[in-house]
C-alpha cells in the first residue's frame, strides 16, 4: 500500500498532475502522508508544495521533519517561500527560520511583512527551553464585557486562524489575562450572558521563561489541552499547546533513555558509522577506566583467591546483582526527579528508603544464594560470607542508585547523565572488595570447611 502511494506521489510529481497527487493523498492522514513525502528528494518536496498550492498542501508539509522542511524551502521561488512561511503556525515558523542557516534565515526573513518579522524574532528571542520558545500567538482572545451570543460569533470568525478555540482567553483593554472560559462553557451558557459572568477567574498560567518541563508537569497535572503564558506583568503572549508538550515529553524521554545507556542524543540508528563511533568511544573510555578499577580490586586479592579457587565462580554474582540493583533505584530516582515527585533539597527520605530496599533485597538474594552455595560446595564459612556480602554490595548499590542522579541534579546537571557508569563502577568495585576482603579475614574457616 505504501509502496503502491509512493510510486502515484512520484508520478504525479513528474507528471506536475495535481489530480494525481491530491488522490495518491486523498484517503491518507496528512502524518502518513508526511512520511511518504519525507523519503522524496527535498526538491520534490517543493515541487509538490507548488503544484498543490501552499494552503493545501500545509496540512502534511508540517508534519515532514524538520530538515526535510529546510532544505526543500532552499528549492521553492521567493513568491512560494513567502506564502509558506506567512501561512505557517507561528510557533511552527519560528522552530523551522531557527534551524535555518544565518544567512538564508536572513532571506526568508526579508521575504516578510514587518508584523510577522517581528514576531517570529521575538519568539527566537525566548530561551530554549522556555515556555516563550514553545508558545503560539495563535491563540482566541475575548473581551469581558461581550454577550455570550456575540462571543460564539467571534470564535467562528477566529476558528480560522487560531490553533485552538477550545479555550478562549479573556483580556482587559492591556491585554492582561484576567479570565478563561471553554467552548463547552459558552454553549452551554445562556446568549445575554456576560463573557465575564461565565468566565473562570482562577487562572493558571505561565510564566513566559518557565522551564518547558515544568510546563509539561502543569499540563499533565492540570490535564489541560493548552495552558496560556504571560509576561512579567500578566498580560497574555500566548499558549503552550499539549502536542508541543507531548513533542517535548518524548524528546526528554529519549534523551533519559539514551544518556543512561551513556549514549549521545545526537546519534540516530542512520548516523554514518564514523559518527557513531566519535559519539560512543569517549564513554566507553571512561567505563574502560572504572573497570580497570575493578580490575585492579580484584588483583590486589589475588592470593586470596589462589588459596580458593571457588571464590572466582562466585564473585561475579555479588557484582552482578549489585548491578541490577542499582540500576534498580537508578530507575526509580531519575524518572522521579525527572517527574518532580521529588526536589532536589530534603530528599534524605528517598537515600533511607532506597538503602532499606537494598538491605532488604540483599537479606533475600543473599540468603537463597548462601543457601546454593552451601549444597553445592558443603562450605558454610562460604555462605557466610556470600549472605554478608550480598546484604552489603546490595546496599551501596540501592544507596548509590539515588544519590548519584541527586547529586547530578544539585550540581544542574541532568541526572541520567552518566549515572549508569558510576553506579556499575560502584557495585562492581565494592562488590568485589567487600566479597574478597570478607574472604580474606576468614580464610582460615573457608580452607578448614572446604
Amino acid at each position: 500500500m505504501r509502496r503502491e502511494l509512493l510510486e502515484q506521489l512520484q508520478a504525479g510529481l513528474a507528471a506536475r498532475d495535481r489530480t494525481a497527487l491530491a488522490v495518491a493523498f486523498h484517503r491518507v492522514h496528512p502524518a502518513d502522508a508526511a512520511e511518504l513525502l519525507a523519503q522524496l528528494h527535498p526538491a520534490e518536496v517543493a515541487r509538490y508544495l507548488e503544484i498543490m498550492g501552499i494552503g493545501e498542501a500545509l496540512t502534511v508539509f508540517e508534519f515532514v521533519p524538520f530538515e526535510v522542511q529546510k532544505e526543500a524551502l532552499e528549492h521553492l521561488p521567493r513568491e512560494s517561500l513567502t506564502e509558506l512561511i506567512t501561512q505557517m503556525r507561528p510557533d511552527e515558523r519560528a522552530d523551522l527560520v531557527e534551524e535555518l542557516d544565518e544567512p538564508f534565515r536572513e532571506q526568508v526573513l526579508s521575504h516578510l511583512i514587518k508584523a510577522e518579522r517581528q514576531n517570529i524574532l521575538k519568539l527566537l528571542t525566548y530561551p530554549e527551553d522556555s515556555a516563550g520558545a514553545y508558545m503560539t500567538t495563535d491563540y482566541a482572545e475575548l473581551r469581558p464585557r461581550v454577550d455570550v451570543r456575540a462571543a460564539i460569533t467571534q470564535l467562528r470568525l477566529q476558528a480560522f486562524t487560531k490553533e485552538t478555540i477550545y479555550y478562549a482567553y479573556v483580556v482587559d483593554h492591556n491585554k492582561k489575562l484576567i479570565g478563561i472560559i471553554s467552548l463547552r462553557d459558552l454553549i452551554m451558557a445562556r446568549p445575554e450572558s456576560l463573557v465575564e459572568e461565565v468566565m473562570h477567574k482562577n487562572v493558571i498560567a505561565l510564566r513566559v521563561d518557565t522551564d518547558i518541563e515544568e510546563v509539561s508537569k502543569e499540563m499533565v497535572h492540570y490535564d489541560f489541552l493548552a495552558l496560556p503564558v504571560v509576561d512579567a506583568d500578566g498580560r497574555l503572549v500566548g499558549i503552550v499547546t499539549y502536542d508541543d508538550v507531548f513533542d517535548v515529553m518524548t524528546e526528554e524521554a529519549t534523551e533519559d533513555m539514551y544518556l543512561l545507556a551513556n549514549l549521545d542524543t545526537d546519534e540516530k540508528v542512520t548516523s554514518p558509522l564514523l559518527r557513531s563511533v566519535k559519539l560512543r568511544v569517549p564513554w566507553l573510555l571512561v567505563n574502560l577506566c572504572t573497570a580497570s578499577l575493578a580490575s585492579f580490586t580484584v588483583s590486589r586479592f589475588s592470593d586470596t583467591i589462589s588459596a580458593y579457587v571457588v571464590l572466582a565462580s562466585l564473585m561475579p554474582i555479588v557484582a552482578g546483582l549489585g548491578g541490577n540493583a542499582g540500576t534498580q533505584s537508578l530507575t526509580v530516582v531519575v524518572r522521579a526527579l525527572a517527574l518532580g515527585e521529588i526536589k532536589v533539597r530534603g530528599n534524605w527520605r528517598v537515600l533511607l528508603k532506597e538503602t532499606g530496599v537494598g538491605l532488604c533485597n540483599g537479606v533475600v538474594c543473599g540468603l537463597v544464594m548462601a543457601l546454593v552455595a552451601l549444597v553445592w560446595h558443603r562450605n558454610l564459612a562460604l555462605a557466610l560470607i556470600l549472605w554478608l556480602a550480598m546484604i552489603l554490595n546490595m546496599i551501596v548499590a540501592a544507596t548509590f542508585g539515588a544519590l548519584v542522579p541527586i547529586t547530578l541534579r544539585r550540581l544542574r546537571l541532568d541526572p541520567a547523565l552518566g549515572s549508569s557508569i558510576f553506579v556499575t563502577a560502584a557495585t562492581d568495585t565494592g562488590g568485589f572488595f567487600i566479597f574478597l576482603s570478607l574472604a580474606t579475614l576468614l580464610l582460615n574457616e573457608l580452607l578448614q570447611h572446604g
